[in-house]
This record gives C-alpha cells, sequence and structure tokens, in this order.
C-alpha cells in the first residue's frame, strides 16, 4: 500500500478505552509509528473514572474524543465509534482495543487484503501475546465446533509459522482489531448492544456473513495483544459470568436452537465442575435465567442512553 493508496481512503481508526491509560497511551505511540498513520483517530471513552480524557487531549490534539459519562460495554463504545466514522464518511472503520500494540507496516497490510476482493467486509490482523513470547499467537481467527459445542479459537497459544502465513477466509473474527468496510457495517447494521460483551463479535460475524461480506485474514498485519499471563490465571468476577451466561443464552438461541442453548450450559457446568470451579457456575446459571427472561420478554432489554460529549482536539461539543 502506497501513500498515494492509503491517501484515496478515508480511514477512521476507532480505539475502545475504559481506563488503562498507560495503556491507551502506549497504543496511540504504536498508531503514530505506522508507516502510514491514519489521519483520523477516534478515542471512545467508555465511562473511564481516571486521567484517560484529559491526559489524551492534552498529549495528542489531533485524536477526537468521543466520551460516553458510563461504560456501555464493547459493542456500545465500538456503535459510538463507527456510527461517528460512518457520519463523517468514512469508507473503513477500523476497531481496536486500547491494550495492543501495531507493526510499522500493520495498517498498509489490513489494507492490502481489504482490497483484494469487493465483497470483503471484515479484515482480521494476526494476533500475538504481547507479554512473554511474542510469536506466540493470541489469536488468528476461531470456528464452530460442533462437539463439545463451541467457537473455537484458531491458533491460540501456538508458535508463528507457515500454517498462519497464508490470506484465507474465516467464519469468525475477535473485535480485539477488525478492519471493516462501511459497505457491511450499512447492511449488516452496528454490534448488537444487548452483549455488554463477550458473543458480540460472534454475532456480528454472522450478521456480516449473512449481509453477503467475507471475513478474511491478513497474516502480514502484525498486532500484540497485552493478554496478562496473571490476569488470565486469576479467576473474574461473578458479574463477568453472569454476563457470559446471558450472551451464551442470546447468542445460541438466535443461531442455533433451545436444545443446543441447554447441550452448551450442560457442558459448561461439567467443564468447570472438573476444573473445580464451582463459583462460576452459580451466577453463569442466574445469568442463563436472565438471557431466556429477556427472550422471551418476561424483563425488558434495556439499552443504555448516556451524556456523550466529543472533543475535537480542546473543542468539546455536546
Amino acid at each position: 500500500m502506497t501513500t498515494h493508496q492509503a491517501a484515496e481512503l478515508n480511514l477512521y481508526l476507532v480505539i475502545l478505552a475504559w481506563n488503562q491509560l498507560t495503556e491507551t497511551l502506549q497504543c496511540l505511540e504504536s498508531i503514530q509509528s505506522l508507516n502510514h498513520p491514519p489521519e483520523h483517530i477516534l478515542l471512545v471513552d467508555n465511562g473511564s473514572t481516571d486521567e484517560t480524557v484529559s491526559t489524551v487531549l492534552q498529549g495528542y490534539p489531533g485524536v477526537t474524543i468521543i466520551r460516553s459519562e458510563e461504560n456501555l460495554g464493547v459493542s456500545g463504545g465500538y456503535n459510538l465509534g463507527m456510527d461517528y466514522a460512518l457520519k463523517q464518511g468514512a469508507d473503513y472503520v477500523l476497531i481496536m482495543n486500547n491494550d495492543v500494540v501495531m507493526a510499522p507496516d500493520f495498517l498498509d497490510q489490513l489494507l492490502e487484503v481489504a482490497r483484494l476482493r469487493p465483497d470483503i467486509g471484515i479484515v482480521q490482523p494476526k494476533i500475538y501475546h504481547y507479554y512473554g513470547d511474542q510469536t506466540r499467537l493470541w489469536i488468528v481467527g476461531a470456528r464452530w465446533r460442533p462437539f463439545p459445542p463451541a467457537i473455537k479459537m484458531v491458533g491460540a497459544g501456538q508458535k508463528d509459522g507457515p500454517p498462519f502465513d497464508h490470506v484465507q477466509e474465516l467464519e469468525y473474527a475477535p473485535s480485539c482489531a477488525l478492519l471493516i468496510s462501511t459497505e457491511a457495517i450499512k447492511k449488516a447494521g452496528m454490534f448488537d448492544e444487548v452483549y455488554f460483551f463477550y458473543f458480540d463479535d460472534w454475532d456480528y460475524c454472522i450478521r456480516v456473513r449473512q449481509a453477503g461480506f467475507k471475513i478474511y485474514f491478513a497474516p502480514g498485519a502484525k498486532l500484540w495483544h497485552k493478554v496478562s499471563v496473571s490476569t488470565a490465571k486469576s479467576d473474574r468476577a461473578s458479574r463477568w459470568w453472569y454476563i457470559y451466561g446471558r450472551s451464551t443464552v442470546r447468542f445460541h438461541a438466535t443461531y442455533q436452537s433451545l436444545w443446543l442453548v441447554c447441550l452448551v450450559n450442560l457442558w459448561f457446568i461439567i467443564r468447570e465442575v472438573l476444573k473445580g470451579k464451582f463459583k462460576r457456575i452459580v451466577p453463569y446459571l442466574f445469568g442463563v435465567i436472565g438471557g431466556h427472561a429477556a427472550r422471551l420478554g418476561w424483563v425488558p432489554v434495556q439499552i443504555a442512553n448516556p451524556t456523550i460529549t466529543i472533543h475535537n482536539g480542546t473543542r468539546a461539543n455536546l
């Protein structure tokens, strides 16, 4: 991708942040070090309680900040950035977490694959672990596994090598970092905000494919994700497992069947019992109940409507 080709595209890069100021600043530095940094950078601040907004305003006046007064989750946060980008006439929207860093030719490689064919709606980079061995893959896409029923991450924890060096079509791609064409967004819609997090990206990939677009993997677009070793080994809060259970029901009931929902839940219980992780089961099951209650209309599905402030450099717009 040449400088001229990059300039032809109206690309908006959307970074989703919830606290983690250090990670956000390192992500912004990585973007500035790209061979061809994007002209339009949006930071969606998802109700941070630290100094993220003031620090970025002071140090990066060219970054537009969209601040929500409350945490909208992954889906709601990404939607704020995507909606803004579409209203500005974007051709592509690159969404990413704030805890990533990129190789200098990252964006060039993504765009090169995106322009291979007109029906490519999403391009996923090659994502490595940031901590430890940086040649160890975090994920290179995902696929449906019939039994035990689950979406299986491809390449997870493996060393990079020839099997992962080819441009290929994917079934699913995680929303850690995705390049999405605005044509795909217009036809598939935004992320489903009922998924506060988890299954939001799997749901979106299905809807993009249903809209007639393909998902591709760009092996030359390298990115490192800060998946903390200590966090990965620690247990998550009850609320996390509640949301996981609720999202599980919504996803599988929408795209599979109720019997498969039961099978997925049964597999989860068996798996956690075998692991000795009994504390996860109760909040998960409450989430399952909540998911069914929402699906049947017994409880209303509430979408947040927070106060949004847009900072264009040092100027704030309501």
